[in-house]
This record gives structure tokens, sequence and C-alpha cells, in this order.
């Protein structure tokens, strides 16, 4: 089973409050982001007045639609009244609270769980298997007060903690990391799952930056589309599946840029000199922009000069990795003062 899940669902329960500006943006908006770097997509929102419009752009875009159903129903009835456009596993939780913990800690537990459980809580949200759940539910229930502790007492909802490295703010570190070299073994133009072989430590540094509280990048310059040999498709399913399994180990990635275009390309579509291709800083400077960054909080590493460069052309520090264990690379890096560094 995968470990990430597209689709959240929020209660709106106070509008108000979750259009309350937090750092100059609503509260929805940080709970959508939070959301987004864990691979949510989509969002249905549930309650009256409910905040569709005016909302400002996210990193990574997530659809958003609403329900309004009886307000009598309670939170239980309101699940059960959107029981058709729930997907197979989704998240729930409250529109103006993001998960403030590292939220592939859930996610992982959860894939791991027996199939007979209905979800897993952790605190403030919960991931539940949508066909168990509707199993429990009526027109009019409390979510919280009849299913839930009936759920846990039969033991079908187990909880786990979240590490919380404290409110999303918009002064997050940022860890960028190339791809080949780096997370996985160069191989030379890999382009498929049966080539790709994780670096020693390269999950486990996932984890340990995504639980540290830092916003986690890939930027990879992939001329094998230019040069024909595997399609900008393959590239991202690639990287959507990494990020699934950096989730099954508890971390994430929180989103990824990738550099199609090559001079001396075979294919004239990508026969270019193209800013996003290292050693120009592009792809780093799209990431920037996009989740509103400080480059002085951010951190470059790649195994090649050409990424040291695109780094400190962006403002960067970056360093290079020479091999060995990702982990033990990059622990002295996001936490110089870490007695295990």
């Amino acid at each position: 089973m995968r470990a990430t899940v597209t689709q959240c669902v929020l209660r709106v329960a106070d509008p108000a409050g979750a259009l309350r500006p937090i750092e100059g943006r609503p509260a929805l908006w940080w709970t959508l982001r939070e959301l987004s770097r864990f691979g949510v997509t989509d969002a249905l929102l549930l309650g009256d007045a409910v905040p569709l419009d005016g909302l400002p752009p996210l990193p990574r875009p997530v659809r958003l639609t609403a329900a309004a159903p009886p307000p009598d129903g309670g939170s239980g009835g309101a699940l059960w009244y959107v029981h058709d456009r729930l997907q197979d596993r989704f998240l729930f939780g409250d529109a103006a609270s993001p998960p403030a913990g590292n939220l592939a800690t859930l996610l992982a537990a959860a894939a791991a769980d027996d199939p007979a459980c209905v979800g897993r809580l952790a605190p403030a949200i919960g991931l539940f298997r949508s066909a168990h759940l509707l199993e429990w539910l009526r027109p009019v229930c409390s979510l919280d007060f009849d299913i839930l502790p009936r759920l846990t007492e039969a033991g079908l909802l187990p909880q786990t903690a979240m590490p919380s490295p404290g409110w999303p703010n918009r002064h997050r570190r940022a860890l960028f990391l190339d791809r080949d070299g780096v997370l996985n073994v160069d191989h030379g133009y890999v382009g498929t799952r049966d080539q790709f072989e994780w670096v020693d430590g390269a999950v486990a540094a996932l984890r340990h930056a995504s639980q540290a509280g830092w916003h986690i990048f890939v930027v990879t310059n992939q001329s094998g589309v230019a040069r024909g040999m595997f399609t900008e498709d393959a590239v991202r399913g690639l990287l959507d599946w990494m990020a699934d399994e950096a989730r099954r180990g508890g971390g994430t990635i929180d989103d990824a840029r990738y550099c199609p275009f090559h001079p001396d390309a075979r294919l004239d579509a990508y026969r270019q000199e193209h800013n996003w291709r290292k050693p120009r800083p592009g792809m780093l400077l799209d990431l920037i922009h996009a989740w509103d960054l400080d480059p002085a909080g951010c951190l470059m590493v790649g195994d090649q000069t050409r990424d040291i460069e695109a780094g400190e052309a962006a403002g960067v520090a970056s360093h290079l990795f020479a091999g060995g264990n990702l982990l033990d690379f990059v622990r002295p890096l996001l936490d110089p003062s870490d007695p295990a560094a």
C-alpha cells in the first residue's frame, strides 16, 4: 500500500477562524500548504460559508471542493453525508489547524497497519479507510464521541505521536538535494524504478530532515529526456514514487524540479540552453519563490561541481557529497550542535 494519501477532508466549524491571518496568510492556507508537503492534492471542506475564494496561490496546487452537510448531523454525520466523495483513504482534520508535526510519521505507521484497521489517529488529525469507517457511521453521529472511542476500544484505530518541529511558518529552513549520486546511486540516466537504488542513509536522511522541520526539495538535471531515453512522465512518476517511499520511511520530499533540456539534445523540443539546467540556478530560484524561502536559511547538497555552482548562484550554502552514508553527511549540516552529528 502507498504511504501517500492524496485527499484531506477538513471541517470548517469556524469560517472566521479558518481565515484568521497568520504571518499574512489565512490559517486555512497554512493547513493546505502543510498537507501538500506530504502529497495531498485534493481537499474537501465541510461546513457553511466555506472560504473557497480569495486564498493566495499554494506552492503545490490543491484542488478545493466544498459540501454543506446538515448542521444537526454531527461530525460523523457530515462524513456520512459525503461518503460518495471520499477516496479509499483520506486525512481528516480541522481547516484552521495545520498539522504541527511530521505528518509522514502518521503516513508510515498507517501504511504498515493491519488491513482490518479502520484508520490511525495522531494529534489533531486522523487517517481513515473510507470503506471501513462507513460501516460505523450513521446520518446523525459524533465522530469524536460516538465512533472513535468504539473503534479504539475494538483495537481498530491505533494512535501514533508525531514529532513536532513547531507551527508551520514562512521562515522554515530548506534542504535542496540533487538526485543522481546523492539520493540514488548514479547508474547513468536512471529513468525507471528497476534502475533506482537508494544511496546508503538516504531515506534516513529524509526522515531526519523532516522530523527536524526542514523543507526538502529535489533539483535534478534529467537530460535523458532530451536524449530520447525516457519521457517527462517517467521522470515525474519516478519522483512521485521516491516521495512515497520517503513517506513510507517517515520522511518526505516536499517538492521537486527537474530540467529535461540539453544544448545537444537529440529531440528538437529539448535542444536549448535553459536557466533550469545546473550549473544555472533556475530550479532553486523557482522553488525559493514558490515556497517563499530565505536563501540564507537553505542548504544545497550535490555530488557535482555544477550542483555547488547552482546553489551558490542562488545564494544557498552548498556542500559537495563525495559518497558514503547520506545521513552521516547531512546531520551535522542540519544541526551543527547535535551531539550525534
